[in-house]
């Protein structure tokens, strides 16, 4: 669902007081107008205060929507408390005792839990994106930002890690859990927004505030590893920023009962968005390219370039067979509508349009290369009586059985269709002898109708119109007036007969009747 313009607007204020705060944090915090102390306290103050405020806007989210958004706000208040507590430790070890917070810390365990809890939270986000047809589609992708990731941190913080020394196994080990939860973190959120079916404001800017936590944990990471970190960091901003947009995304929920739902069918997801995946892939590409190229071959940089190479050929093969079976069905669907626009849906033979067209384009042959056609028309005697007796239930078996015995005494290349009600009539070209059809028609007629326990007899009225290849070609009109009246002939006659007629001046009643036919059928070609 694309974003409402209010919600839209929302989200935009909610950024720039995000922003506000955030160039104000940072003032207090590098110009330290209070002094080094102050300057301390308020970046560790901050911290705490937007992470906890975090928590409580999400816990309240949580309580206030559905079921399916209920757990994923969930499990972010839990990340954004566990990272809260964690910098409560941070800043008692600093603000309280007067030291330098060790490394690693029981602090640590708090902000290491933030992406494990997060990452729970998007999984369980109600967007369906790892199940159905898209699951092979979001793998892929999740592979193609992974690698794209691996490549830009194993350039800086993740790289810059393993590589360092000095902190012992525990600690080094910590040290790689930083980058590499951000990495998982980053690429699930990244994933989730490109497929989400229902991308409101609040999953961007959950997003978006994600990046900025992932983005200053590496960066804290990445100084720690060579001893460069000092409260008051530039990565500080990111974790306040971060957090504050946590917040305003639980803000932004829309009371129950009264979320507005743009009116219409699905729409496909937005351009932006379904380019997202491509975005960190072709960075981390020319990264990797630029380091083959300027002399710096890291293994690991080439395997991670590999990986998204080849993520890329799949996704393409996949949008290569999923585009096809889309035609596939595109193309049943039309044949399907053709089908319907051009036949009857109660006996499936071809109604009034497929034989007005088929009548037009044998009359253009007859009249070109002199090939014999003939139309039979055929009328049910006393149907009406079957309807009111019966009901309509038998009347429409009937029609059905009616137009099965048709098909069974007709060719192939014969059109046998049913003009409504009880009419039908079969175009006969290729020489194909009426009279011989109409005696066929009449024969399988002789059998009734099984309709439950009852036996509804069923009989016709034929009337032939012939055009010999050696004749004047006639109108549309002139030859169904000439099967019409010869129909007419055999209800006189006494039913159940097949007479021919030859051009006559129509009695008025007749004309009537023909003109009526001619009209829809005329109608129908154009």
């Amino acid at each position: 669902m694309l974003f409402t313009r209010g919600m839209t607007q929302r989200s935009m204020r909610a950024g720039a007081v995000t922003g506000l705060v955030l160039l104000v944090f940072v003032a207090l915090v590098r110009l330290q107008p209070g002094g080094p102390d102050v300057a301390r306290a308020v970046d560790d103050l901050a911290q705490v205060v937007a992470a906890l405020l975090a928590a409580a806007a999400c816990a309240v989210r949580a309580c206030r929507s559905s079921e399916r958004e209920s757990n994923s706000w969930g499990w972010l208040a839990a990340a954004c408390l566990a990272w809260g507590l964690g910098e409560c430790l941070w800043a008692w070890y600093e603000l309280v005792l007067r030291r330098d917070t060790p490394f690693p810390s029981p602090a640590d365990a708090g902000f290491l839990l933030f992406p494990v809890l997060a990452a729970v939270g998007l999984l369980s986000w109600p967007s369906a994106v790892l199940h159905g047809t898209t699951r092979w589609r979001t793998l892929l992708d999740g592979a193609l930002v992974a690698g794209a990731l691996l490549i830009l941190s194993w350039g800086t913080a993740l790289g810059t890690t393993v590589r360092a020394d000095g902190t012992g196994s525990f600690g080094y080990a910590v040290s790689l859990s930083y980058p590499l939860g951000d990495l998982v973190l980053l690429t699930l959120a990244l994933v989730i927004l490109s497929h989400a079916r229902h991308a409101r404001a609040g999953l961007g800017l959950v997003v978006l505030g994600l990046v900025l936590l992932c983005v200053a944990d590496s960066g804290f990471a990445y100084l720690t590893a060579v001893d460069g970190y000092t409260t008051g960091s530039w990565v500080d901003a990111g974790w306040v920023g971060g957090f504050l947009l946590l917040a305003a995304a639980a803000h932004l929920h829309t009371a129950p009962g009264r979320e507005v739902l743009r009116p219409g069918p699905a729409r496909m997801e937005s351009t932006p968005r379904a380019l997202l995946p491509y975005v960190p892939a072709g960075v981390g590409l020319s990264v990797a390219l630029a380091g083959q190229f300027g002399g710096r071959r890291d293994p690991v940089t080439l395997g991670a370039a590999t990986v998204v190479i080849a993520a890329l050929l799949a996704r393409q093969l996949l949008a290569v067979l999923d585009n096809r079976a889309l035609l596939v069905q595109v193309l049943a669907a039309q044949h399907e509508l053709e089908h319907q626009a051009f036949h009857d849906p109660l006996t499936g033979l071809a109604n009034r349009a497929l034989f007005g067209e088929r009548l037009r384009h044998g009359l253009e042959l007859h009249r070109r290369d002199h090939r014999a056609l003939s139309l039979l028309y055929v009328d049910l005697d006393n149907f009406k009586g079957v309807n009111d007796t019966l009901g309509h239930d038998a009347g429409d078996l009937v029609l059905q059985d009616v137009a099965v015995r048709l098909q069974a005494v007709t060719r192939t290349g014969d059109t046998v269709a049913r003009l409504g009600g009880d009419e039908f009539a079969v175009l006969l070209e290729d020489g194909g002898n009426p009279h011989d059809v109409a005696s066929r028609i009449v024969d399988a007629f002789h059998e009734p109708v099984p309709f439950g326990s009852a036996y509804v007899p069923i009989g016709a009225s034929i009337g032939i119109a012939a055009v010999g290849h050696d004749e004047e070609t006639p109108s549309m009109e002139a030859l169904l007036q000439r099967a019409d009246h010869a129909m007419y002939d055999a209800k006189r006659a006494g039913k159940a007969a097949a007479p021919t007629r030859g051009e006559h001046v129509p009695h008025a009643g007749a004309r009537h009747a023909v003109a009526a036919l001619t009209a829809r059928v005329r109608w129908t070609v154009g």
